[in-house]
């Protein structure tokens, strides 16, 4: 019996008709090409610009010769080693008839790709082409092309304060290109490396038919110079007031000269890199956002040409939302004088007031990005999938379902020929950051299911994947490549069958199977920090030392972490693990609760799976790879339970009432010092001993969003600090938020002195 994979190691010719996408001279090039058979690829350049076009994959084979066909590049990739590695035991009798599938989705879009273009884009052991390559086989239809060239952003900071750095990531149109109107604000040079390695990336996407696309944040600030030049175009103020020292702003964008000047960066732009076919529009925040708005850090400001001062909500929300979509159709309309079929997506999270006028005037090539179209503002649509009582994230793992009253709002926004792009992280994005490769397949196919169920055809993954290099043995990639053409395949048959694939015996595959299943229901058990959960990173949790009064250890001692922390000198974020800026993160009862939920469900099945790997991991590499994985999952839930700990306790013994229940925290609080000090020796050795990347670390430079070479450093620093300062009394400094440096202020509001 010839099988699949037989029939195509046996092509020795290959026939790529003219007009094909060059992903069909790249799947020819992988085969071996000796033996009797004749390949014909099928894979037309021009598709990708037909608006409506349905997606579909075929292959059937006569004789000897064998026809793959797509109807749009985007898919072949994925397919051709999809029919070879998950159907290559089929026999070739099963596919002699010409069959067409859909796949499940039209469209896996990556959004803010962190590992490839993005503010880790630094992170060791990545070879762009090589995950390019793995986009492309695990079924991404487009790639997230528009990443700056060094390392930093061109934003200039001010002294103190951290604003700069959100500039990293998702650069705006006018990082790469120039118009007539800012010409030579930025350096001609930094334009021309940021637009070459955006070429380069947009020619890695063709390679491997992937659609090149762009996420950015706009309309972001612009230097001060341009606008002390021109002073009639000042939009509005965009920089969050407690992050920054220096207020931004960006350009009036209802003014015709700022009209003229988007218009011929997108064109100059696309002009440059003609395959370009999305732009996803992401405002209110990271220095951008829309007048009149208000959402996060834009509020009700902006230029004289939106609205009058004296008008009333109503009246300020209409004019609001129609600047913001007046933008967005210019956008748009001036890409399709270049690109037809280009599409323009915006998010809808924050847009308050605004909203129901926003989602009235999309449309006609003007597309939404959301998690869900039944929520305003950043409201969570999402309960966690063991406790009801939590909410979660909408763009982390714990977003598992996707409800069925979605259809009729997507179905009543595409009458008007406006596509609905749900957002799904199934990645190491916003999920154990910085870890990578951990497990949870069944609630990545439990969302997969929920979106095809509710009748998505177009999935814009947050965060892109990780590094391969690094994640040899991808489980989750793995099952939603399957589902994406085989979406009947029963879940635990899918599974099993990644599990039989990372192994070479039974037994093993049982083991890895078995050791999933037990960290799925650890993860299941875990209840997640909104804000530590996905973005840990930004507050060191890791590397900052967890004692009683934080603010006792010197601030020389506490640099090592702070210089890269998400904190100014006056956040209270620096010395109370509850509050950030001026958000309450969470207070002692749920603190308590939440370290009592991750001891008691979510580390003893990890535990579990963990012993069963020690005994096997030298007979397996994914066996050996997924035991180092979950040690280092252990110590970071840890982690995150002894800061739930820290805020229950410090806060606890603040708020007692008597010596006794002072003395009860006081007690806690030491326990969950020795614990993390044993738990950051964990850590380290660890580091020291395993040859698994089994976290997001760069060999370059420490930033905000990645730790550095000095990683295993400052995990010592930590430990020293916490073995000197951890029995002292709990203690947060009330007056830390009205810091001005230079200056002492008394707390009681009295003059200040230098």
């Amino acid at each position: 019996m010839t099988t699949v994979a037989a029939f195509l190691d046996a092509v020795g010719r290959v026939v790529v008709p003219r007009g094909s996408a060059p992903v069909a001279r790249t799947v020819a090039a992988e085969m071996r090409h000796r033996g009797p058979n004749r390949l014909v690829i099928e894979a037309p350049v021009a598709a990708e610009s037909a608006p409506g076009k349905k997606v579909w994959v075929s292959f059937h084979v006569q004789g000897a010769e064998a026809r793959l066909a797509v109807s749009h590049p985007r898919t072949l990739y994925a397919f051709s080693h999809w029919l070879r590695e998950v159907r290559g035991a089929d026999p070739v009798a099963a596919w002699r008839r010409a069959r067409r599938r859909e796949p499940a989705f039209a469209w896996r879009r990556p959004v803010y790709d962190l590992y490839f273009a993005q503010s880790a884009r630094a992170v060791r052991h990545l070879d762009r082409e090589d995950y390019v390559r793995e986009m492309a086989r695990t079924g991404f239809t487009h790639l997230e092309v528009n990443g700056l060239a060094a390392p930093e952003p061109a934003e200039e900071g001010v002294p103190g304060e951290i604003y700069s750095r959100f500039y990293t990531y998702l650069p705006a149109l006018d990082q790469f290109v120039a118009s007539f109107l800012n010409r030579g604000v930025y350096p001609a040079a930094l334009l021309r490396a940021n637009l070459a390695r955006l070429k380069e990336n947009a020619a890695l996407a063709e390679r491997y038919g992937l659609v090149p696309t762009l996420t950015c944040f706009e309309p972001r600030s612009v230097p001060e110079a341009l606008l002390q030049r021109f002073p009639e175009l000042r939009g509005c103020r965009v920089d969050h007031p407690f992050r920054s020292f220096k207020p931004r702003y960006n350009l009036a964008v209802s003014h015709p000269v700022v009209r003229r000047h988007y218009r011929e960066l997108l064109q100059r732009l696309l002009r440059a890199v003609p395959r370009l076919g999305c732009l996803s529009v992401w405002s209110n925040d990271s220095g951008a956002g829309f007048e009149f708005t208000r959402s996060l850090y834009v509020g009700a400001n902006g230029s004289a040409y939106v609205v009058r001062e004296w008008s009333g909500d109503d009246a300020v929300a209409r004019a609001a939302a129609k600047n913001a979509v007046g933008f967005l159709r210019l956008l748009s309309e001036a890409a399709a004088e270049v690109r037809p079929g280009f599409r323009v997506v915006t998010r809808l999270e924050p847009f308050g007031p605004e909203r129901e006028d926003v989602v009235r005037g999309l449309g006609r090539g003007l597309d939404v990005e959301v998690p869900s179209l039944l929520t305003t503002g950043w409201e969570s649509p999402d309960r966690h999938p063991r406790y009801a009582d939590t909410e979660v994230s909408p763009f982390t793992l714990y977003s598992h379902a996707f409800a069925p009253a979605e259809g009729p709002a997507m179905r009543r926004l595409a009458a008007r020929g406006c596509r609905t792009h749900v957002m799904h992280a199934h990645g190491p994005v916003n999920n154990f950051e910085p870890l990578l490769g951990i497990p949870f397949p069944w609630l990545v196919r439990e969302k997969l299911e929920a979106l095809r169920a509710g009748g998505v055809r177009y999935v814009a993954h947050l965060g892109g994947g990780a590094p391969p290099a690094s994640v040899p043995f991808d489980v989750n990639g793995e099952i939603v490549r399957r589902f994406l053409f085989d979406p009947t395949e029963e879940a635990e048959d899918a599974v099993r069958s990644v599990a039989a694939s990372f192994t070479t015996s039974a037994v093993d595959a049982r083991g890895l199977l078995a050791a999933w299943r037990l960290t799925e229901r650890a993860i299941r058990g875990f209840e997640p920090h909104p804000l530590y959960f996905p973005w840990g990173v930004w507050y060191r949790l890791q590397v900052r030392p967890l004692v009683p009064d934080i603010g006792a250890i010197p601030e020389s001692e506490r640099a090592y972490y702070e210089r890269a922390m998400l904190a100014t000198h006056h956040n209270p974020t620096r010395v109370d693990l509850a509050r950030d800026v001026l958000f309450t993160l969470t207070d002692a009862r749920t603190a308590e609760r939440t370290a009592g939920r991750i001891a008691r469900y979510a580390l003893p099945p990890l535990e579990r799976a963990r012993a069963r790997l020690d005994g096997r991991a030298g007979s397996s590499p994914a066996l050996a790879d997924l035991r180092d994985r979950l040690e280092a999952l252990s110590i970071w839930m840890t982690t995150r339970r002894h800061v739930a700990l820290w805020v229950a306790h410090v806060h606890g013994y603040l708020e007692a009432r008597g010596a006794q229940a002072r003395g009860t925290h006081r007690q806690a609080l030491g326990k969950m010092v020795r614990a993390e000090i044993e738990n950051t020796e964990a850590l380290r050795a660890l580091l020291a001993r395993s040859r698994v990347d089994f976290m997001a670390l760069s060999d370059e430079a420490e930033n905000t969003f990645l730790q550095g070479p000095a990683f295993a450093d400052h995990l010592r620093r930590k430990i020293d600090l916490m073995r000197r300062y951890g029995d002292r009394l709990p203690r947060i400094d009330p007056d830390l938020v009205w810091q001005v440096r230079g200056l002492r202020v008394r707390p009681t509001g009295g003059e200040a002195v230098g």
